[in-house]
């Protein structure tokens, strides 16, 4: 496969990081816009950006971009895309889209119509009226946004926070993608102490630890191009597990810890840490956030805090921020990164952030405030 688009999608609000990870991973320029951001490459960079990106969602190959007014438009433009050099005919094909301002924009009948025009493509090049779609999975694609549709293979099959180390999952779980991305705001190195108060099922502390040894987020799962004989993917697979397997550290001394209240949750994140190959190189333990203090200078904490959207859980929620700010103030030169929901989180923590962004978690709009060491 010569170079040709690509998108990787990411949550809204953090495209400027996932850019510079790209940036980091060579790929030159890419253009960010509405959580999606387009670059050029080739089968060989499909499986680069499946193994190592870090704050990505999904790598998706671009297949074509079109105008559509009405349904008969868009049947006539899908099916006129050469379906049969990428799809076998028992290729098992599942179809899923967006409508952003555009004429067409009942979904469901978007999806039915998409299908049938591959269907009636693969008809007439395999000259059979019937498929078995009991072959390899390939996700079809389509983003509809001013009447314009960009057609796309989703090339990563599950969405990329699916590391395969998490098999259980606590209450108010934070993806591993927006972990990352949290973690990369706060600007953490691991010659520094990092800690997460509120470790819950361990996620930021985890995905912490594993940037630092080097592990790749997608060196223990599976991938749907893996399988896709037109771009050569087992090949273009192996040699990326290659590279990850050889990215690894062993002689990295790092100081982690992941805290929590709740000893399931702790026992959950132990797991994990387990399964995610750092439980050697992260303490994790059952301790109050008021207990919390370090002999260390210049550490890191990252974390995500009850957001408290009851009134009586808000009540207590806020009375935490507050002890968080106390335990902060009294750490030597400390950083302190926090999401949550929480609408007067500098009110009770105590002190105006340096910085604060919009995130999402989870669907839940969110601030990211940022108080870095001085």
């Amino acid at each position: 496969m010569e170079k040709q688009q690509i998108i990787v999608t990411c949550a809204a609000g953090v495209e400027s990081v996932t850019k510079k990870e790209l940036r980091d991973l060579g790929f030159v320029a890419p253009k960010a816009n509405d959580g999606k951001i387009t670059l050029l490459g080739t089968a060989e960079d499909i499986a680069v950006l499946n193994m190592f990106l870090r704050t990505g969602e999904r790598v998706l190959l671009a297949l074509d971009t079109f105008d559509a007014l009405s349904f008969d438009e868009l049947f006539d433009k899908v099916k006129a895309y050469p379906w049969s050099d990428i799809l076998p005919f028992n290729a098992r094909i599942l179809v899923n889209g967006k409508s952003k301002k555009s004429q067409l924009f009942h979904i469901n009948s978007c999806c039915s119509i998409v299908k049938k025009a591959i269907l009636r493509c693969l008809s007439e090049k395999y000259r059979r009226s019937s498929f078995p779609e009991n072959g390899e999975t390939y996700r079809v694609e389509f983003f509809i946004n001013k009447n314009v549709v960009t057609l796309t293979l989703d090339t990563s099959g599950a969405g990329l926070h699916k590391r395969g180390y998490r098999d259980l999952v606590g209450e108010a779980p934070i993806k591993e993608t927006l972990a990352c991305a949290l973690i990369d705001l706060s600007g953490f190195t691991p010659d520094r102490a990092f800690c997460d108060p509120f470790c819950g099922s361990g996620t930021i502390v985890i995905e912490a630890a594993r940037k630092a040894l080097g592990i790749a987020p997608g060196i223990d799962r599976a991938f749907d191009y893996a399988s896709w004989d037109f771009l050569d993917g087992a090949a273009h697979y192996r040699t990326a597990l290659e590279m990850a397997k050889a990215a690894v550290k062993t002689d990295v001394q790092l100081r982690m810890y992941g805290f929590d209240i709740d000893k399931n949750a702790v026992s959950l994140a132990s797991r994990h840490a387990m399964r995610a190959g750092v439980s050697d190189y992260v303490h994790l333990q059952v301790q109050d956030v008021s207990k919390f203090s370090s002999r260390y200078k210049g550490g890191y904490i990252v974390t995500n805090p009850p957001y408290g959207e009851r009134l009586l859980d808000l009540k207590k929620a806020n009375e935490l921020y507050g002890v968080l700010g106390s335990v902060w103030r009294n750490l030597d030169n400390w950083g302190m990164y926090v999401i949550t929901a929480a609408p007067q989180f500098e009110k009770y923590f105590g002190k105006k952030c340096d910085k604060t962004r919009k995130l999402f978690n989870a669907n839940i709009e969110c601030r990211f405030y940022e108080y870095p060491p001085k």
